[in-house]
């Protein structure tokens, strides 16, 4: 089973690799036959954003297998959910224009606090991932809220985009997929980032989720112990 587990790895990951490496050569070709310099440069700047792609699957590739074999080095600390938030969402917002990202719903704990015990990095890359999927698929909205209790913190990312039929949920955890219908053609991205985001639930002693948005998309959450055993 793990060699056919392999066998699937490396055959996705050289299917990912062929269309960036495809476009670069296409770029390569038609920049040295270019009739002027606005369009060598134009052929230029389009092969600097497929490097930037490789560069974006290799990063990918790496966390998921750090995550996936073993048990990684994980350094749990207090972590301001509330902060994270704001932050990664003032990052990521200005990628995508036409589509407006923004804190919906949060409850604190009764004490008022946002803290909750995380890996600061492992749990800022999970976010990330989860409002980066949104914003790809997204129409218009996409709305980030966390709900912190004496045991759990939970964050949630919710999107107005087509959703995820509910025969799919689980699929899309799964590393390289790519689903047959409107909210995954042409949409970019690897099938890696979700697969990142379970793994990370995962050692944080939690779970990922997926189900339907009230925004009309899908909502993607992440669920995980408030305090860490032996913290």
């Amino acid at each position: 089973r793990l060699l056919a587990v392999q066998r699937e790895m490396v055959s996705a990951v050289a299917h990912e690799l062929r269309t960036p490496v495809a476009r670069l050569r296409f770029g390569l070709e038609m920049a040295g036959s270019a009739q002027n310099p606005e369009a060598r440069a134009r052929y230029l700047e389009d092969m600097d954003g497929d490097i930037d792609d490789l560069d974006r699957l290799v990063d990918e590739m790496l966390v998921y297998t750090r995550l996936e074999r073993g048990s990684p080095e994980l350094t749990f600390q207090a972590v301001d959910l509330s902060a994270l938030v704001d932050q990664v969402i003032g990052e990521l917002a200005p990628l995508r224009s036409s589509v407006r990202v923004e804190r919906g719903a949060c409850v604190l704990a009764d004490d008022g606090s946002t803290v909750v015990e995380a890996e600061p990095h492992y749990l800022r890359r999970a976010l990330s991932n989860l409002i980066t999927n949104a914003m790809r698929h997204a129409e218009t909205r996409v709305q980030v809220s966390f709900v912190i209790d004496a045991e759990r913190a939970q964050l949630a990312v919710d999107d107005d985009g087509p959703g995820v039929p509910e025969e799919a949920w689980e699929k899309v955890f799964a590393p390289f997929l790519r689903l047959d219908d409107s909210r995954t053609r042409a949409s970019g991205g690897h099938g890696l980032g979700l697969s990142i985001v379970r793994r990370i639930s995962y050692w944080h002693g939690g779970r990922s989720q997926i189900g339907h948005s009230e925004l009309g998309g899908a909502r993607f959450s992440l669920v995980w112990p408030r305090k860490q055993p032996g913290q």
